[in-house]
């Protein structure tokens, strides 16, 4: 690419100004879907007490993960069938719609359901940007946009609790929901006067039966991690295990006689996808699953305010910052970018390491400086292995493999959250009853409410703050483990060249009549 020119030359039909118009309005749009995954934690003890619904308000946030993660591959894959810019329309008006209900809803059953809505529209919202980053922009060029995307993810993670707790102490718990209508309905509007892309109509059957199978045996699958933590030998875990996995069998087998497969298996062919995928599960099981901890130790351990522990995880903010943006600008200028993800397991390790040594007394510069590390290597992994993926895959699979790469990185999420869960609630049974006297329900209660631990006698309290240390530590110790697994997969990802052109440039060259859609 020539000094001074602009990334916009290389893409037909686009100028710089709408170039820059439509990356706004993507990024806007899975800063909302990623902000409502945490936004809404802060207004549950309220929404709970309002409804008189606390044994089931923990629902209000799985609908929503289980509802994004299932909906992301199928949507994917359908975007690649119908065109990218109708069926990304569609889910901001699913998401728009969800967010509406949600705001309107006068039950805990119907926030639930309304959640679910939300969700579908929302977990697709974050595939099919991606996937439109990848249309518009050749994968060299891609890593100097990218990093905004993965910022946006960071700024979402640390800003929802932040907002909730403003919306819920200014005005009312509706308005967490609310408050996306004007911002859905702008990001809306850009896109559908300022992105037109060429696609052409394959002609498929659409794989309504794989797509049965995959929703009902990850969406059973996950609504038995998220009650797992709580016993691992209930009934309901364990059928909903067996019958997740019977399903994901009967999917599989679909996929292999299917003429147009829902999610293609001869993906994971790809050596490139392939690690990449893979690499999505084992570092957002600890970067989703294992940072949700952190707010827990600063609130119970610590006593700040949930306020001041969102803006304690501030140094994972700007490390995913600084090096997102700083790692793809290197890509774009180096074309060369599979050393990013194994530099970032590495630091991810010796964040984690650090975070071992936690203790009732630790000072926070260690933690801070920990969680820094964290932030800089997710921001090597996170956009590489997006721009890595797009590049190895064939342009018809552009938008179900973005989305897979989602699919799995929300996947190892959710496990991690589970496991992490598990072990954190084992250490408080086991240790707490024999160290204070309490029963085992009435110690793993005590985590949920901070302001009760602060009122124990010193000397029960210092036992409560041990223990509660111990397990986070204990978590951490297994994310050291995990992330050996992460840098041996960063090692296995081949590296191809970047192509130079952006997929619709591919599209126009098309012998087939194509259509703006």
């Amino acid at each position: 690419m020539a000094e001074g020119a602009g990334p916009a030359s290389l893409v037909p039909g686009f100028t710089a100004a709408r170039l820059r118009l439509v990356l706004g309005a993507l990024m806007l749009s899975v800063f909302l879907s990623s902000m409502e995954s945490t936004i809404v934690s802060t207004a549950l003890p309220t929404i709970a007490g309002e409804f008189n619904a606390f044994e089931s308000f923990a629902w209000v946030g799985t609908a929503y993960i289980v509802a994004s993660t299932v909906s992301t591959p199928l949507l994917g894959k359908l975007s690649d069938l119908f065109g990218r810019r109708v069926v990304f329309q569609s889910t901001m008006a699913v998401f728009f719609v969800g967010s509406l209900l949600c705001g309107l809803a006068r039950s805990m059953d119907q926030l639930i359901a309304f959640r679910a809505v939300q969700g579908v529209g929302g977990g697709a919202i974050q595939a099919l940007a991606f996937a439109v980053v990848g249309d518009i922009l050749p994968p060299r060029e891609r890593g100097r946009y990218i990093g905004f995307f993965t910022m946006s993810f960071a700024v979402a993670a640390v800003a929802g609790p932040l907002l909730g707790g403003f919306i819920i102490q200014h005005w009312s718990w509706e308005w967490i929901f609310l408050c996306n209508l004007p911002l859905v309905a702008l990001a809306g509007a850009i896109t559908h006067v300022a992105l037109r892309l060429p696609f052409t109509r394959r002609q498929a059957r659409i794989d309504w039966l794989g797509a049965g199978l995959l929703a009902g045996g990850v969406g059973i699958g996950l609504i038995a991690l998220e009650r797992g933590p709580a016993g691992w030998t209930e009934p309901l875990v364990l059928g909903g295990f067996v019958a997740s996995v019977v399903l994901i069998v009967g999917f599989v087998l679909q996929e292999r006689r299917a003429s147009e497969p829902m999610l293609p298996l001869r993906l994971f062919r790809n050596r490139v996808v392939l690690a990449c995928c893979a690499l999505g599960v084992v570092v957002s099981s600890f970067s989703y699953g294992a940072s949700n901890f952190l707010p827990l130790y600063f609130q119970d351990v610590l006593f700040v305010s949930p306020t001041e522990s969102g803006l304690r995880m501030l140094p994972i903010m700007a490390g995913v910052v600084i090096m997102s943006t700083t790692s793809g600008r290197l890509i774009a200028r180096t074309g060369r970018y599979r050393i990013y993800p194994i530099l970032g397991t590495l630091v991810m390790g010796l964040g984690v390491l650090a975070l071992t040594q936690i203790s009732g007394d630790s000072s926070y510069v260690s933690l801070a400086v920990a969680m820094f590390l964290l932030g800089l290597g997710s921001g090597m992994v996170y956009p590489v292995t997006s721009i890595a993926t797009q590049n190895a895959c064939e342009l018809r699979d552009m938008g179900v493999a973005t989305a897979s790469l989602m699919f799995f990185r929300s996947l190892g999420g959710s496990l991690g959250l589970a496991v992490f869960g598990t072990i954190l609630n084992s250490t408080i049974r086991a240790e707490l009853p024999a160290r204070t006297g309490l029963s085992a329900d009435e110690a793993v209660s005590l985590i949920r409410a901070p302001e009760d631990i602060a009122a124990l006698p010193a000397e029960v309290r210092s036992s409560v703050v041990d223990v509660l240390a111990q397990g986070i530590s204990t978590i951490y110790w297994v994310c050291a483990a995990v992330m050996v697994i992460g840098v041996v997969w960063a090692f296995l990802l081949p590296e191809l060249p970047l192509r130079g052109k952006a997929g619709i440039t591919d599209k126009l060259s098309e012998p087939a009549a194509s259509a703006a859609h």
